[in-house]
């Protein structure tokens, strides 16, 4: 595609449509190409949209700042699934039991982070600016309450793509969504403190009650997101999931179209991010059956995803990365510092399981969307040279987090044992070279025009084990625990069997939920039994070196989706889960022979 490009004499006004085609196939090419050097997608998708933009540049004889305006409504819809996605994180019941240690994590880490920014901003500023000092402290400050914000979309596609699942993985989703609530309310309100002390110079006309605004905007955005999370949960109880996803789509483009307008006329202003967050923790706790919406709205959003992911790579300014300067410096060392050194305070304070404790900092180093949005705003309306340094340092900081960051968001939880083995690795190696896609279409071609393939015999997952597709940061029931302990474990577990373990971890049984619905409505027994009750400890246990070829037989005879994983033959000591959709994943493809 980018040969046909370089081909192509483009017309001096390239169509909006023409651009956002070209992002979409430059994004495939770049993603096919990272997840074949084991490179989060996403990171394609970035570097695709750099690329395309230079080689647009270099063969079109006029700007195409023009034709990227309308796509900005992609960014805008991208954003507010991505927010939801995040908001849907925060399930009641898992608040009210990881929500203290989420809250501890983000508090150090926003503060810490914030105040390193902030005093080597200002101490950098003052040896290196020639602006009045009132300035470097209003430049440093917001750039502190900046350095907060983590890129949601980057972070939320990377775990998605990996298929990252456990307590890891949600604190990681907890932690961006706090953060960019407090980025977004602190930097406004901050500004406007600023604005109301005659700090900061602005020819724009403010409300004559500036916090009284901040208030109504705040309470706006909730509101908002109550109505609409209430609407889809509604939706969703009553309709079919395409037409639940056809009004969440209409939902969520008013509210992004609509700030402007709504401002304008009715003097009233809202967040959609904060918005969008809130439908999200709405709709996880209203509505039933939520993995339905969720699973089919990612499928749904994919392309505007892919196409977010490349426009934001297009809208990349490479040369800001030599604007950045000291002061730049000091703010992307320090804002790395404040989320890696805070976050592992934070989880020291909140006695958290610490097995991805110096790697969860760094997850949250992705920095795009909320900022970008926030230097056009200080550019706009703050009238002092100040304004452009505050811009060029943020979009300089974006380029590097934004190529950095995935990375570190895999590595968090790879470390932390929430990524099976196999989602690791590309296609060609789960079997080989012959279950290639385009031989199976040439095959294919072939059988249609009468030719019979020779198909050649393959030893595809001959060589896998349990290891490789078990998940082993799980959670497990305690042979103590009461009928209701069990019934919240159930409630909010995404498997159908659930493992028990005694104090030790080693294995006890197995429970099965057709055997708790049986108590469920005896009230005398329930109060009576406990977990080591209820428990099938006939169920096999499988060890981590089993062959997968093995395994599927195992899985043959148990009536079972899920089984245990213990060390090795004859070990008692639970290490993990394996699923039985796990296995079909690596079997052979059709037309292959063991």
């Amino acid at each position: 595609m980018l040969g046909a490009l370089a081909s192509t004499n483009l017309s001096p006004a390239l169509s909006p449509a023409l651009l956002f085609g070209f992002m979409l196939m430059a994004a495939i090419i770049g993603g096919t190409i990272s997840r074949r050097f084991h490179i989060p997608r996403v990171v394609g998708y970035l570097l695709a949209g750099v690329i395309l933009r230079q080689l647009v540049n270099t063969l079109s004889n006029a700007p195409c700042t023009e034709a990227v305006i309308p796509l900005q409504a992609i960014r805008d819809l991208s954003l507010g699934v991505i927010l939801f996605s995040i908001g849907s994180v925060c399930e009641r019941r898992q608040l009210h039991e990881s929500g203290a240690r989420v809250w501890r994590i983000s508090l150090m880490e926003i503060c810490l982070t914030m105040t390193l920014v902030f005093v080597a901003c200002y101490f950098v500023g003052n040896i290196m600016s020639d602006n009045a000092g009132s300035d470097v402290i209003v430049l440093a400050a917001l750039l502190a309450i900046a350095a907060v914000a983590t890129a949601p979309a980057a972070t939320l596609f990377v775990l998605q793509e990996y298929e990252a699942k456990g307590s890891i993985t949600n604190t990681i989703l907890g932690v961006t969504g706090i953060n960019n609530v407090v980025c977004i309310i602190g930097f406004h309100t901050c500004f406007i403190i600023f604005v109301s002390a005659g700090i900061i110079t602005t020819t724009h006309t403010m409300s004559a009650h500036p916090l009284l605004s901040i208030g109504i905007m705040i309470v706006g955005s909730a509101v908002l997101g109550v109505i609409v999370g209430t609407a889809l949960s509604i939706a969703h109880a009553k309709l079919t999931v395409i037409d639940t996803l056809l009004i969440f789509f209409a939902l969520f483009i008013l509210l992004s179209a609509a700030e402007p307008w709504i401002l304008s006329h009715l003097h009233f202003s809202y967040n959609k991010l904060l918005a969008a967050l809130v439908a999200g923790v709405v709709f996880t706790n209203v509505a039933l059956d939520t993995q339905k919406l969720q699973t089919a709205l990612w499928t749904a959003a994919t392309p505007i995803m892919v196409g977010f992911f490349a426009l934001a790579g297009f809208n990349l300014h490479l040369g800001d990365l030599a604007h950045m300067g000291l002061l730049g410096i000091a703010f992307w060392v320090c804002r790395t510092l404040g989320k890696s050194y805070g976050a592992y305070l934070g989880i020291r304070w909140a006695g958290a399981p610490t097995s991805a404790a110096q790697s969860l900092g760094p997850a949250l180093l992705c920095q795009a969307a909320v900022v970008i949005g926030l230097a056009a705003f200080v550019e706009h309306y703050w009238q002092s040279p100040s304004a452009k340094q505050f811009s060029t340092i943020i979009l300089g900081s974006v380029v590097v987090s934004e190529m950095l960051g995935p990375f570190m968001v895999k590595r968090c939880v790879v470390r932390g044992g929430e990524v099976k083995a196999i989602t690791l690795l590309s296609r060609a190696k789960k079997g080989g070279r012959n279950d290639s896609v385009v031989r199976l279409t040439l095959q294919a071609l072939g059988r249609a025009m009468g030719i019979k393939p020779r198909i050649a015999s393959t030893q595809a997952v001959s060589q896998w084990q349990v290891k490789h597709i078990m998940r082993s940061n799980v959670q497990f029931i305690q042979d103590s625990d009461t009928f209701d302990d069990v019934l919240h474990f159930i409630e909010k577990s995404i498997y159908a069997h659930f493992p028990v373990v005694h104090a030790d971890g080693t294995f006890a049984g197995v429970i099965h939920f057709a055997d708790v619905r049986h108590v469920i409505y005896d009230p005398a027994v329930r109060n009576l039994i406990t977990a080591i009750d209820l428990a099938d400890s006939a169920t096999t246990v499988v060890p981590s070196h089993m062959l997968i070829s093995e395994l599927f037989e195992v899985f043959h005879r148990e009536n079972s989706s899920l089984l245990p994983v213990v060390e090795q033959t004859g070990s008692k000591r639970v290490i993990g889960v394996v699923e039985q959709r796990d296995v079909l994943r690596v079997l052979p493809l059709p037309g292959e022979t063991k």
